[in-house]
């Protein structure tokens, strides 16, 4: 295996490059990760951002001081989309080489390494929420090609890339088993805290996050909410990127109809309107299982999480605002809903720890500082003239090998959180 040599830092303004298949701005961990990385840089360094275009979005505008440029996906299929954007991937790094590139995306990724001028590479492995699947999942035909691949340009990308960032020390885990030797960086997402809202009266309103909803997982739901009784009102988020299959859109129509939920599109409800946030991945057969970012925001507003239990949803959700329950088991997702809604005290000490978990951990201003001094550390040093906003909180994260002396990582976002009363 080839190991890229670490960047050599030079007195030359460097550009950044944040490129993905994705939309920005948008709700995707990846598309937070490019606004947080645009706010840390974008007055520091040229930054470019390459995502792709919705109908409600220009071709090129500048946003944030970076300059954001789009492509459009095309009427054709998710193999045709991936193509057009490798293709405009492959054209914008012929014309302007950027001096590093910061992608979660391995098509993105398997380019900037297999182009002749090599620019520094810091592949972003996440784990994908589930905002983000539509954007890269296929089916039939489709996903026998895609799959594959974007298996085997993942591992290109851990293996050879400058630096790889992880948000999480079980992500660290896994890509460490992928075989990655080189540098390992740990920057959680970030997210803006909010203030804490008095817990409401009842009903409780859950809401469920994410678009892999199957025919299962709403029957799962529906089950729930007869057992749950009057005291609990769902709402059902409708996918951003890929909209649901004809049949199931017809369950959940009927559903409505019934007054058994209400449906909209991400944003439609105000911000303060779940007291719960049912993540994704209850149904056994799902494709989603929930992680952090699909709760991140919910726990910023002090929201308690509703999440299937499993070892990876365990690791990466912070015990002490999440309630765990078997997959695929309507009668203590039910269970669990009625002991929130009667005991309005164990949501509000939820609230704070969830808050209070959100500031520690992953406080936007320092995810910020992160970035920018991640971006330092790989070559990228100031342009001339531009001007530099005041220095955030944290110090630079250094290339993480897995354990530190004591035993600690040097950045952590290990989610146990002090009292841990639903785990």
């Amino acid at each position: 295996m080839c190991h890229l040599p670490f960047p050599r830092v030079t007195n030359e303004p460097s550009s950044v490059l944040l490129a993905g298949f994705d939309l920005w701005p948008g709700s995707s961990g990846w598309s937070r990760r490019m606004a947080e990385a645009v706010g840390a840089t974008a007055h520091r360094h040229p930054v470019l951002t390459f995502s792709i275009r919705a109908p409600s979005l220009p071709h090129t505008e500048f946003l944030l001081g970076a300059r954001a440029l789009r492509v459009p996906p095309g009427s054709g299929g998710l193999l045709d989309q991936v193509e057009t954007f490798g293709r405009a991937v492959q054209r914008q790094l012929d014309a302007e080489p950027p001096g590093l590139v910061h992608t979660a995306d391995p098509l993105v990724g398997a380019a900037v390494l297999a182009h002749p001028r090599r620019p520094i590479l810091l592949y972003e492995a996440r784990r994908l929420p589930s905002s983000e699947l539509p954007l890269l999942c296929a089916r039939g035909q489709e996903a026998q090609v895609l799959e594959p691949a974007l298996r085997r340009w993942e591992r290109h990308c851990v293996l050879e890339a400058h630096g790889v960032v992880v948000t999480t020390r079980a992500r660290a885990d896994e890509v460490r088993a992928l075989g990655r030797k080189g540098p390992l960086h740990l920057v959680p997402d970030g997210v803006e805290p909010a203030d804490l809202r008095p817990p409401g009266s009842a009903p409780l309103r859950i809401r469920h996050v994410g678009w892999d909803l199957s025919v299962g997982a709403l029957r799962i739901l529906l089950a729930m909410v007869r057992e749950a009784g009057p005291e609990i009102r769902l709402h059902l988020v409708q996918p951003r990127g890929a909209p649901w299959a004809s049949s199931l859109q017809r369950e959940v129509s009927a559903a409505a109809r019934t007054g058994a939920l209400t449906v909209g599109r991400p944003g439609a409800l105000p911000a303060g309107w779940a007291e719960v946030e049912l993540l994704p991945g209850i149904d056994p057969e799902s494709a989603a299982p929930a992680v952090l970012a699909d709760a991140l925001e919910g726990f910023a507003r002090g929201c308690t999480a509703l999440a299937a239990d499993s070892d990876a949803a365990r690791a990466d959700l912070p015990a002490g605002c999440t309630v765990f329950f078997p997959r695929g088991d309507a009668q203590a997702l039910a269970a669990a809903v009625r002991t929130l809604a009667g005991a309005p005290d164990l949501l509000g000490q939820s609230a704070a720890e969830a808050r209070s978990y959100v500031v520690r951990r992953h406080d936007a201003a320092r995810v910020r500082g992160l970035l920018r001094d991640l971006y330092r550390r790989h070559g990228v040093v100031h342009a001339a003239g531009r001007t530099s906003p005041r220095p955030s909180m944290p110090a630079a994260p250094p290339p993480w090998s897995g354990s530190s002396p004591g035993g600690r990582a040097v950045e952590s976002t290990d989610p146990g959180t002090p009292t841990g009363r639903f785990g």
